[in-house]
């Protein structure tokens, strides 16, 4: 008997190419909030932010967005993006104007090297199989020379997402805050961490 039917397929990691961003359209669409009914939302979680293609084109062109693959076929990403660029989405607005008066262990965000951890998504039949670690292990290796702090938000209404990036990717919660009717919890990542010897 072949004993490799029964191994699971490699999971790589890297940067997205462009024949990539089609796949990590389709996968965020497939998760957009809107797209996903109530009782997966609270098993599954989901993304909020919507971008267009052009939008990828461009992350993916300069601060390259991280990619889970199996057999070369986009399973997950994690796209990291400059206040400039996260500041062009509309939902993200309120987000960037929190970091004017934001402080991380007591210093202002506004004097630490700092870019948006603007979305990760991994496909349903991936998950809980450490593709998110994967996933961050790479973007912490690829941007911890550049940056000091990666920092995002989770809306309160998306237990797992929130207690995924705590507990398994080791994030913090700087604060809480309101806009637009909706609850968010501003999360960080420290790059600093990943440079202590």
């Amino acid at each position: 008997m072949n004993e490799k039917y029964f191994e699971k397929p490699e999971v790589q990691t890297g940067l997205a190419r462009p024949e990539d961003i089609d796949t990590i359209l389709k996968l965020q669409q497939e998760n957009l909030a809107e797209n996903v009914g109530e009782q997966e939302k609270n098993q599954q979680g989901f993304v909020s932010v919507s971008t267009t293609k052009e939008q990828l084109e461009d992350i993916a062109q300069n601060e390259g967005i991280t990619v889970a693959k199996v057999n070369e076929k986009v399973i997950g990403y994690l796209m990291p993006m400059t206040v400039e660029h996260a500041g062009g989405i509309p939902l993200l607005e309120p987000f960037i104007e929190k970091f004017k008066s934001l402080k991380i262990d007591s210093i202002p965000l506004t004097n630490l090297r700092h870019c948006v951890l603007g979305q990760v998504c991994i496909a349903k039949e991936h998950r809980g199989t450490g593709v998110l670690e994967k996933l961050y292990n790479d973007l912490k290796t690829r941007l911890a020379e550049e940056y000091d702090i990666g920092i995002s938000e989770i809306g309160t209404n998306n237990p797992r997402s929130l207690h995924a990036h705590l507990d398994k990717i080791g994030l913090k919660i700087a604060e809480q805050y309101s806009a637009d009717g909706r609850d968010w919890y501003i999360v960080y990542l420290d790059f600093r961490d990943s440079k202590k010897p």
